[in-house]
């Protein structure tokens, strides 16, 4: 009798070691289509949840024998979807380990993300994801992939989730093929940014700023056990499961472009211009006749209510001034860029009423544009599509010094909105790039973009009852700039967003480097933003803003803070270029979410610093703001 139980428990151990312990608790294995024929059914059938538009983002990938080797997600329409897997509740480490495949947007040659995974516990939430600007993120800070690419081919990731000895700060780690790409601080955060309060792993994609495709081969979750030193081959062992082979997939396809062949005829975009889906399609930000009311913009359908529609005119005559006019009526220049080309420095150029879609650069100094109207003198475009921040400018200074004035206009870059109808993901739509412009003068003129709508790189600049909208680092850049009595409103953006991405200063004139600074100002949000993550003020340092070393600095002064912000303020920029090393500070304010004198996070400026440096126009910028008519 002893005999035969030592047989059978040394059969059980071999067994064990040669064809894998299926039935350990520890490990959760999905193998796509092994127990159902439907996506959704197959994730269910394994102790998983799926919403109801599963299937339309996850699909099975079939091999030359036709039976199912991989699932993909595909989210390429701009819809998050995702899966949760159960867990205990009890787990104080999770591994999620898997194999893929992703791809490239073949309009921009950016990845699309190949990952995004979360773990839920109780209260708290630990976060990994992989964007189109090749980065992988964590519940805090992010780390560049490039110029590895980790979409074209097979490789290996592994997520690892721990949880800390007080029970709620977790960290993240992320691996790829064996090398660690990026690690979360210990972070807290309860509740969560989906699903709701639980124990589960969340995976998918879930990130309002990129698009997923990806395939994977399997899903495999380990449970308090360190597994970091545990080959493929060894895991394969465990779970019954060679997780090494990568099968030959037929019928699998990369995306295809959405691009239509040429950009629309006219901005305002008709669906046979769009090459929308939807041949009812209207352009919801269409300008009629050329005329924008301002009491609800294009767009965001808000009122800009420090410009006025009906400015006072100087006698164009009198000045000399250059005259700009669609129709070439009475001899004037049709464009604004032909007039730019024969002015002289320090020309002035009456821009009359009209729709003028035109891409500017401009490199002579001292010239002014002046506008009838910011309600019907538009510079209109739809640079957004390719090229970077640098390829992305409606109008473009660019100086070695000197003056640039600009008032009664709007700049509109439309491109946010034109990509949409193609499902591209970039929003970058700058309306206004300045370079090294140590004298300006903005007035009374409206900034209509999306990300990054206002790029003022570096230099001095005066804005003076002006309105801005946009979403994500709609003001970045390392100028020195003053915004008096400006309206700054954020669109609505799922993800919250930021107001400033102010970089190191970088004025080349050290006496004035004090960034960028709000003086009076109207703040409001999207009345949408109530129901999505908040909005901060800004974060930095934005390095690649300027060649500047020092603090990014932000202050906000006087000004009127409606709608909803972030309850901290400011944030950082990554892990190194951390908010609590910028010079970033409140004056002052009123509103809602002005700051409030027991918080500890937002910093109040000193009566001393703002007497200082901050009590006067010429004491900001070291120069005072006049028009040259």
């Amino acid at each position: 009798m002893r005999r035969i139980t030592f047989i059978s428990i040394l059969i059980l151990m071999v067994s064990c070691l040669l064809f894998g312990q299926t039935a350990s608790k520890n490990y959760i294995l999905y193998v796509p289509g092994a127990k159902k024929a439907d996506p959704k059914a197959d994730i269910e059938a394994n102790g998983f949840k799926a919403g109801d538009s599963f299937n339309k983002h996850f699909s099975f990938v079939y091999g030359k024998d036709k039976k199912v080797k991989a699932i993909k997600v595909d989210t390429t329409d701009g819809v998050n979807d995702y899966f949760t897997i159960p867990l205990s509740g009890s787990e104080k480490m999770v591994t999620l380990i898997f194999k893929a495949k992703g791809a490239k947007d073949p309009d921009k040659g950016t990845p699309f993300g190949v990952l995004w995974a979360g773990w839920q516990k109780g209260n708290y939430t630990a976060l990994l994801r992989h964007n189109h600007s090749n980065q992988i993120k964590g519940s805090t800070g992010q780390t560049n992939i490039k110029p590895d690419d980790i979409v074209s081919d097979w490789h290996e990731f592994r997520l690892v989730f721990n949880i800390e000895a007080d029970g709620k700060a977790m960290t993240a780690t992320a691996f790829v093929d064996g090398k660690e790409r990026h690690k979360t601080a210990n972070y807290v955060k309860e509740l969560t940014e989906w699903g709701g309060a639980g124990n589960f792993l969340a995976v998918g994609e879930n990130d309002g700023s990129t698009n997923g495709f990806a395939r994977y081969l399997y899903f495999l979750v380990v449970k308090d056990e360190d597994v970091s030193k545990k080959s493929l081959a060894d895991l394969s062992k465990t779970v019954n499961f060679d997780l090494t082979v990568i099968p030959e997939l037929v019928s699998d396809k990369d995306p295809a472009s959405k691009k239509p062949a040429n950009k629309p005829a006219t901005i305002n975009m008709t669906a046979a211009d769009a090459s929308s889906k939807d041949e009812k399609y209207v352009d919801p930000a269409f300008i009629d006749k050329g005329i924008i009311d301002l009491a609800k913009l294009p767009y965001s359908k808000n009122a800009a209510q420090k410009v006025n529609a009906k400015p006072v005119l100087p006698d164009v005559k009198k000045i000399n001034a250059l005259i700009v006019d669609a129709t070439g009526a009475n001899g004037a220049y049709k464009t604004i860029a032909s007039a730019i080309e024969a002015a002289k420095s320090g020309s002035v150029i009456f821009i009359k009423a009209g729709m003028y879609q035109e891409k500017l650069k401009i490199t002579k100094e001292n010239i002014s544009l002046l506008g009838e109207s910011p309600a019907n003198t538009i510079i209109y475009g739809y640079e957004s599509d390719t090229g970077g921040i640098d390829g992305n400018i409606l109008v473009d200074v660019s100086y070695n010094g000197g003056s640039f004035n600009a008032e009664n206009i709007t700049f509109y870059n439309k491109g946010a909105e034109w990509n949409k109808t193609w499902g591209s993901s970039e929003r970058r739509s700058i309306t206004l790039c300045t370079r090294n412009v140590h004298n300006a003068y903005i007035k009374n003129c409206v900034f209509l973009g999306q990300q990054d709508t206002m790029y003022l790189r570096s230099g001095r600049q005066y804005f003076e009852n002006c309105y801005i909208e946009g979403e994500v680092d709609f003001i970045c850049g390392g100028a020195t700039v003053l915004f008096n009595n400006c309206h700054i409103h954020s669109l609505f953006y799922a993800n919250g967003g930021y107001i400033a991405a102010a970089a190191p200063v970088d004025t080349n004139g050290k006496s004035f480097e004090n960034g960028y600074v709000f003086k009076a100002c109207l703040f409001t949000t999207d009345p949408k933003m109530n129901s999505a993550k908040p909005i901060f003020l800004g974060r930095g340092a934005w390095k690649g803003g300027s060649t500047g070393t020092g603090q990014a600095k932000v202050v906000i002064i006087s000004s009127l803070l409606e709608g909803k912000y972030a309850e901290a303020g400011w944030t950082d920029w990554d892990n190194v270029d951390t908010a609590a090393k910028q010079f970033f500070r409140e004056y002052k304010n009123t509103g809602a979410s002005s700051i409030k004198m027991a918080s500890e996070t937002r910093l109040f400026l000193k009566a001393g610093e703002f007497k200082k440096n901050f009590e006067t126009t010429e004491k900001i910028l070291g120069f005072t703001p006049k028009m040259p008519y």
